[in-house]
């Protein structure tokens, strides 16, 4: 990872070795190498700010970091191999570089430049928005994770504090236990570094858009390094009335153990949220049988169905503690700790398709029909949860004759709870219409009784074991298997019997590698995830107790297993500053909950009932083509078909886009521009676009939503500390759709926007 470091500073600490200075910016303390002192650089004073060269955190220059090749990116996760080029199995990366340039201010945002990467709107009684994402169609709502381990809670996930993500793509159990059919989605926070820095970002846009962003790091000695973020940010949705996305937050991280085989990271993060929550617009019948957004026929894009007491209240505490020890050049111990606690109010109003005869001629002859409810007109409820998880694992290096072993083996243990209260609503109206809604709660209100109490819970003990076995120069074999015994349960109130499920379950996988050259790899791998009823506590789509989401007694719901078969290569260019993958894959899920006793599959509220095959093709390509051009882009075809069903085998796979790309390049004019000293001047574009796909989660095939497409570009000047930008999204204001839930509603995503920011650095 690059570091930028005043003379001052480096005056200051000349002690600090480059390879520790790198290390703990890239967050040491859970990182997979060792810290070892290089030699001290010189600096001068005519230089007000230097960029320490790009190193491997063991010392060894990666030109591929610095010049933004994701093959090269340090994972940062302890049980998984070190490095996106080092795993046989599709990541990818959306580093600091393209979120700072891009203005990425929340994770959704930042996940635009995924191809794959679809969201799913609130579902239901209790259903929840916040972050709900699906990889390749495949549910992923509960598999967020930071730093490697769980991000529990169902909320918006800000960028204040995150170095870069990852999206691990495939069935992941082996490494994260149950869950993860699809993939999972990994934020790497930011961690105290040798060396002091100070920056402030001030950015101002369309929609009300007003955000600061602080992060501050102090060395205090050569071993202790505080590092705090700070981050307000309050804003409308660009094209939409009425939505409103508020969030305060803060992270302090200690690293202790700079130069030290033994190193520390504690990590605290707050973030507070008070938002307006949009649940989007109807779905309209139309004359062919097939649903599609009533704002491509007719309905102005900004108008929303909020009423004033619709709110999205909700603090997240985080504290993480990452512990590494190397005990001996051959065995490094890590012990990483989470404790969350997670609270939300929540209330929003649910329109629901215009379907009826009647509202379709009325609209479509420029009507304004009442406006339907779905959900009992909107969801209500005050959640509380917590979670703990602990991962404690062993890291072996040794020979057995001339092969080499790298053997990691330990256990994970996770526990979830989460308490919650439904709603009881009083004079709330069902007076909206299609066209001219109104905002006003005419005197409604809701309160939370104890009468509405239900509770989950969640454990998850897994004991995992892999071995990286290098039989040659060429060949390596990767094998790993980790087993669980999941436990859930459920109770829906007072005096009310708790419910109960539990799940053994082997997660394998096993990989081929070849190296037919220095610099590039083919890979076969296959992998197996099991998901267990109730693995999404804080996010279960009702916990009503009547579906495959919430665990009984009375019925064996089998887990759902994911397999994945994947080929690909992995290459780097010009001394690894360009990076490019190509990866084969079929991912094919068995979602069979619960048969009847006549044999008939019951098909339950969301996912249930039904199994996927998705088959594709993907690709990237990363780095420096030129000194002063950078590309990033990444392309997806999938094919995804339903299998295991009576009554819809053979329809396309629901939220399955075959046609995904995403691409950012950007070209540094100062060679050309700007006389020397005059800093940098920088131009960058893009454009992401996924073809239109059917609606989830059902499997009709009745709702479809149009295609996506977004044309972006940026200008930044930096000279010496200060530092000045400007984006436009959405150039051509293309109407977009963030999410939907099958044939009821939809949610338009934001419209053309604005950013303008000024920063300071020193």
């Amino acid at each position: 990872m690059e570091m930028n470091q005043s003379a001052r500073v480096a005056g200051r600490t000349p002690k600090v070795g480059l390879a520790v200075a790198v290390g703990m910016s890239a967050g040491f303390g859970v990182g997979e190498a060792k810290a070892q002192t290089a030699q001290t650089t010189d600096t001068t004073e005519s230089e007000p700010s230097i960029a320490l060269p790009t190193l491997k955190v063991k010392g060894q220059q990666d030109e591929g970091v610095a010049a933004g090749n994701t093959n090269s990116t340090i994972l940062g996760i302890s049980r998984m191999p070190t490095s996106v080029r080092d795993t046989p199995q599709s990541i990818t990366v959306i580093p600091q570089e393209i979120i700072k340039e891009q203005r990425a201010y929340t994770l959704d945002q930042a996940l635009a430049n995924v191809p794959g990467i679809t969201l799913s709107t609130g579902e239901g009684n209790g259903g929840l928005n916040g972050d709900q994402f699906r990889i390749r169609g495949l549910q992923a709502r509960g598999d967020m994770y930071t730093d490697g381990l769980k991000d529990f809670g169902t909320y918006t996930r800000d960028m204040f504090n995150t170095e870069s993500v990852q999206v691990i793509k495939g069935p992941s159990g082996e490494y994260f236990g149950a869950g993860n059919v699809g993939g999972i989605i990994n934020q790497s926070l930011k961690h105290a570094h040798a060396g002091d820095s100070y920056s402030y970002d001030q950015a101002f846009g369309n929609a009300s858009l007003y955000r600061g962003n602080a992060d501050v790091n102090y060395q205090i000695n050569d071993d202790i390094a505080l590092r705090i973020n700070g981050m307000y940010n309050r804003s409308g949705v660009p094209g939409r009335e009425l939505i409103e996305s508020n969030r305060y937050g803060t992270a302090v991280d200690l690293g202790v153990g700079l130069r030290s085989k033994t190193s520390w990271h504690l990590n605290w993060q707050w973030m507070h949220s008070d938002n307006v929550p949009d649940y989007g617009v109807p779905m309209l019948l139309m004359g062919d049988g097939i649903y599609r957004p009533i704002t491509s026929h007719g309905l102005n894009r900004n108008t929303s169905y909020v009423r004033s007491f619709d709110r999205d209240n909700s603090d997240i505490h985080n504290l993480t503690s990452s512990l590494k020890s190397e005990i001996t050049p051959w065995f490094t111990l890590t012990n990483d700790t989470r404790l969350t606690k997670y609270e939300r109010e929540y209330t929003a109003t649910t329109p629901n398709a215009c379907s009826t005869a009647a509202c379709v001629s009325q609209f479509m002859a420029g009507g304004n029909p009442a406006l339907s409810y779905g959900a009992g007109g909107g969801a209500a409820y005050n959640q509380k949860g917590w979670g703990a998880q602990n991962v404690l694992m062993g890291n072996f290096h040794f020979h057995t004759g001339s092969v080499k072993h790298e053997i990691k083996a330990g256990i994970d243990v996770n526990y979830e709870d989460d308490d919650r209260y439904y709603g009881t609503w009083y004079n709330r109206v069902a007076n909206q219409t299609i066209r001219n809604p109104t905002h006003s709660s005419g005197g409604g209100y809701v309160t939370f009784p104890k009468s509405g109490y239900r509770n989950a819970d969640a454990t998850d003990v897994g004991l995992f074991f892999s071995d990286r076995i290098q039989l040659t120069k060429q060949l390596t074999l990767f094998g790993t298997a980790r087993w669980d015994h999941f436990n859930s349960t459920y109770v829906g109130g007072d005096g009310q019997q708790r419910q109960s499920q539990s799940a053994d379950r082997w997660s394998p996988s096993g990989s081929i590698v070849y190296s037919p050259v220095k610099m590039a790899s083919l890979y076969f791998t296959f992998s197996r995830s099991y998901k267990p009823t109730g693995t999404d506590v804080s996010s279960m789509v009702t916990l009503s107790g009547n579906t495959g989401e919430t665990p009984s007694n009375s019925k064996d719901f089998k887990p759902q297993r994911s397999d994945l078969f994947e080929f690909g290569s992995k290459a780097d260019f010009f001394h690894k500053r360009l990076g490019a993958t190509l990866a084969f894959f079929q991912i094919s899920e068995n979602n069979s909950f619960y048969y009847d006793a006549n044999g008939d599959m019951v098909t339950g509220f969301a996912d249930q009932g039904s199994g996927r095959r998705v088959r594709g093709v993907e690709v990237s390509l990363t780095g420096k083509i030129t000194k002063n051009w950078n590309i990033y882009g990444t392309y997806s075809y999938m094919d995804g078909k339903v299998t295991h069903s009576a009554t819809a085998k053979g329809n396309e796979a629901p939220q399955v886009s075959h046609n995904n790309f995403s691409v950012w390049s950007s070209f540094d004019l100062q060679d050309y521009v700007l006389n020397p000293g005059w800093g940098q001047l920088k131009v960058a574009g893009g454009a992401q676009y996924a073809s239109g796909y059917w609606a989830g989660p059902d499997v009709t095939n009745t709702a479809r939503i149009p295609y996506t497409f977004s044309l972006n570009g940026m200008v930044s000047w930096e000279v010496k500390h200060y530092r000045v930008s400007f984006n436009a999204n959405n150039l051509t204001d293309h109407l977009n759709y963030a999410s939907a839930f099958s044939s009821s509603r939809v949610v338009p995503a934001p419209g053309r926007s604005f950013i303008g920011n000024v920063g300071l650095t020193f």
